[in-house]
């Protein structure tokens, strides 16, 4: 009876070790990682891949270009099929108002505290496309883009959210995966696996202004780490070896 009792122990602790360091290794549903950087500045969206021509940032003080700590190896903004321009991409947190740049005595690109009424917590990406008629940008209301991400590494699991789309069949995956229409201040989801690269089509410009926009964020999944997979092969191993030590003196 003594030896069973030490056996069973030993088996118990094993199960326990490696329960323990299972739940480390795998985490929750909804453990997503924000691959949205945590200030409020422009990002350089690079040359145009068709005409080469530059689009540089507003304010050199506030230009984010290394987006590797986000898993973002580049972003490229890309002619939008609504406005038939190219979009700058900003980070911003609606809890506070932002300008970039200036235009004679006024901001060249101006974010209210609030958009229209609406306000998501936290940092999202927010386009804001280039107007060609000389009297600034977009000012906040519009928030219109096209722009292809490539990351750093394949991510497993890439989950997109989108805030405030009211208009159907524009905002989405290109080339056609859209999402539907929603209520004012609505926030809608896409999921990507195994993905390198992806074109996001983002709001929607019409009668030279009065169209919808939308912001959004990215994030991925969390995986387990290689090297936390071989702790728990070595913790597996220990308490197989330690058993049978304990299984041989009691013999």
């Amino acid at each position: 009876m003594s030896t069973f009792l030490r056996n069973t122990g030993a088996v118990a602790a094993l199960v326990t070790t490696s329960a323990l360091a299972t739940g480390f290794l795998a985490p929750s549903a909804s453990a997503y990682t924000s691959l949205v950087p945590q200030t409020e500045t422009e990002i350089y969206v690079g040359k145009d891949p068709v005409t080469g021509v530059d689009l540089p940032c507003l304010d050199a003080t506030r230009c984010l270009k290394d987006l590797t700590p986000y898993w973002i190896e580049s972003i490229v903004s890309l002619e939008d099929s609504s406005s038939k321009t190219r979009s700058r991409l900003f980070v911003d947190n609606k809890i506070t108002e932002n300008t970039y740049g200036t235009y004679g005595t006024n901001p060249f690109v101006y974010f209210n505290q609030e958009d229209e009424g609406t306000r998501p917590d936290g940092y999202w990406f927010r386009p804001s496309e280039v107007q060609t008629n000389g009297q600034g940008e977009e000012q906040g209301r519009l928030e219109v883009g096209t722009f292809t991400f490539t990351f750093t590494h394949i991510i497993p699991e890439l989950k997109i959210a989108y805030f405030d789309n009211e208009t159907g069949g524009v905002t989405g995956i290109l080339p056609a995966n859209f999402i539907p229409a929603g209520n004012d201040g609505n926030i809608q989801y896409q999921t990507l696996f195994n993905v390198k690269t992806v074109t996001l089509k983002l709001g929607n410009d019409t009668l030279s202004g009065n169209g919808d926009g939308v912001s959004f964020q990215l994030s991925k999944k969390a995986v387990p780490e290689p090297g936390a997979a071989v702790g728990l092969g070595a913790l597996g191993l220990m308490g197989i070896f330690g058993l049978r030590k304990r299984n041989n003196k009691s013999v």
